[in-house]
């Protein structure tokens, strides 16, 4: 009987071991390892963050395809786009370009790029 005893308290030992080290596993992978929950959570934000440059990209390639159906089909919008862009002007105009406003340069407007670029 004391034999049988034993053996039982030995497979209870050591199912209670064998659990307490798979949970001490599956704590530590759950917490640190490369499957991680914060490894989780950087993944569904890189996630988030590639979505928004998708749809980013979808919009601006909805506009350059609007821009390009008008370009193919509209000589108004290609004279206004030559005009604009290229500095084109027609007989008899004159056409007046303005340099781009200087920006002031202060410890107060400046940014972190502007002083490490000087």
């Amino acid at each position: 009987m004391r034999n049988a005893v034993s053996l039982s308290f030995f497979w209870r030992t050591l199912f209670l071991c064998s659990a307490l080290l798979l949970n001490v596993t599956l704590g530590y992978r759950l917490l640190f390892s490369e499957q991680s929950i914060f490894a989780w959570q950087d993944v569904q934000l890189h996630y988030a963050q590639m979505q928004k440059q998708l749809e980013d990209i979808r919009h601006r390639q909805a506009a350059l395809s609007e821009e390009i159906r008008l370009l193919q089909s509209n000589g108004d919008y290609i004279e206004r786009a030559v005009r604009e862009r290229l500095n084109y002007v027609r007989e008899n105009e004159i056409l007046y370009v303005f340099e781009k406003k200087q920006q002031v340069h202060s410890i107060w407007t400046e940014t972190e790029e502007d002083l490490l670029a000087e």
